[in-house]
């Protein structure tokens, strides 16, 4: 297995190296009395040390990637229990995985490989009685918790899916600091603040928006809030729905740049879902595959709802954008709830998107800007504006079991249910299906390596300075 492991694709070689089989074999031994697992597994882990040992103990490198090595030192210390400590060799295996993760070179602070790399630090420092391993760990855990969650409780790293996996990993901490030590490591009730937001984000089908790094996956039952909106200002989110039950109407907003991990070009995007179905939707993950063109898409303005620049690549660099991705302002009344977002990932262009959500009608209003600042930014515009040529666009992405009807007024989208999603604007609208040439267009992925067709739906305009309104009402075919 180990000598054609190259072979595979990238995610599967990650998951191999990391020995994320060996739960499920330590599970029959314990369903059947058996111990054919455990030493099944300790003579793949023999097979793999005498291959890849020597390898260079590197992030880059698959076999010692920085988070599959912790992950697989985890697995390793549940061999060591199950096998009730035997080996002289596991033990050193497990010794040489935590001293490698120990050391500062190796350690990817600040965002969730770091912390999984510290809670198997930690758990390696009780286990072999090194009290180094685990008093470094425990700092480290809390630096890691600490940046992992902005102020306002939402996740950093661009994704709902991440928002989930991050609360989980808390938990994780906790569980293993109880476990060792008596007490929790994580005691200001983070976890119950990042829960109601989980909350929030969750659609009314108990499945997450595909933002980010997001695959399709059920969240487990939550508490309800009381408010049925909620706006993070410095981790960048906003979550509005109409009620809670299975038929509400459910939005998702996206405007916050703090991480670079898991980072796509999804400023001002919104994702729609409602009366039990999606309407608006973003592209997804696909595959941690870099250089993939789908992955590059699927990463790019292009797969996402919101408001772009013609011909323009996105700036994809925390230190450029950082502060100029952001929530500007959030407001309720008995009628509605209104949420604004600002973003400078367009070079030289300063974008703009305000949605207002009608509380009876369920109508969603949407305005969208773009100026340019610089001088380079508004002698493009001024140049493509006098040939006539788009300047700029938004762009809806819709999911393929729509049908969607150009009128002169907009689009309709038509759900084979009857329901209907209008988007009025005075703007000329193409639409593009699934498209792999001469670009890739018109996609989404909900689940990992998998990609299927979807309504690429751009209005764009000739004028030197983006100003325009989308109206969504819904109505029956």
């Amino acid at each position: 297995m180990w000598t054609d492991i190259e072979r595979l694709p990238r995610t599967l070689q990650w998951k191999l190296h990391q020995f994320a089989f060996l739960p499920s074999l330590i599970a029959y031994d314990r369903k059947h009395n058996s111990s054919s697992g455990g030493l099944h597994s300790a003579k793949l882990l023999d097979k793999w040390w005498r291959l890849f040992s020597d390898a260079p103990r590197q992030k880059t490198n698959m076999a010692w990637h920085d988070h599959g090595t912790a992950l697989r030192l985890q697995n390793l210390l549940l061999l060591r229990t199950h096998l009730q400590r035997s080996s002289k060799f596991l033990e050193e295996v497990c010794l040489q995985h935590g001293l490698l993760l120990m050391t500062e070179g190796f350690y990817n602070r600040g965002n969730n490989h770091g912390l999984d790399q510290s809670l198997a630090l930690f758990e390696c420092g009780y286990e072999l009685e090194r009290p180094k391993m685990h008093r470094i760990a425990t700092g480290r855990i809390l630096d890691e918790i600490g940046t992992a969650f902005a102020t306002d409780g939402g996740h950093v790293e661009n994704s709902t899916g991440y928002h989930h996996f991050g609360i989980n990993q808390v938990k994780s901490a906790n569980e293993l600091a109880e476990a060792y030590t008596g007490s929790p490591i994580e005691g200001t009730g983070l976890v119950e603040r990042a829960e109601v937001i989980l909350a929030h984000m969750t659609r009314p089908d108990r499945r997450l928006p595909h933002i980010g790094d997001t695959q399709d996956f059920t969240v487990r039952r939550l508490p309800q809030p009381e408010e049925t909106k909620i706006s993070l200002p410095e981790s960048g989110w906003a979550f509005f729905r109409s009620g809670w039950d299975t038929r509400a109407v459910h939005g998702a907003f996206k405007c916050g740049y703090l991480s670079q991990s898991h980072r796509q070009d999804d400023d001002l995007s919104l994702s729609i879902f409602g009366f039990g179905e999606e309407w608006l939707i973003d592209g997804g993950l696909f595959a941690h595959q870099p250089k993939d063109p789908m992955r590059i898409y699927m990463r790019s303005a292009s797969a996402h709802s919101l408001p772009y620049v013609v011909g323009m690549q996105a700036i994809r660099d925390v230190s450029r954008v950082g502060n100029a991705s952001k929530i500007t302002g959030f407001a309720s009344n008995p009628d509605g709830y209104e949420v604004t977002g600002v973003t400078g990932m367009w070079e030289g262009f300063e974008a703009k998107r305000t949605i207002r959500f009608d509380r009876s009608s369920f109508s969603i209003d949407i305005h969208d800007l773009i100026k340019p600042i610089s001088t380079a930014a508004k002698n493009r515009a001024s140049e493509r504006a006098n040939k006539g040529y788009a300047v700029y666009g938004t762009r809806f992405l819709a999911p393929d079991d729509k049908k969607v009807i150009r009128h002169s007024g907009g689009v309709r989208l038509v759900s084979p249910s009857a329901k209907s999603l209008h988007i009025e604007t005075r703007l000329p609208s193409k639409i593009l299906v699934g498209q792999s040439d001469p670009q890739i267009l018109g996609w989404r992925s909900v689940k990992a390596g998998s990609a299927v067709a979807a309504h690429d739906i751009s209005f764009t305009s000739p004028a030197e300075e983006f100003d325009e309104r989308f109206c969504l009402r819904w109505g029956s075919a």
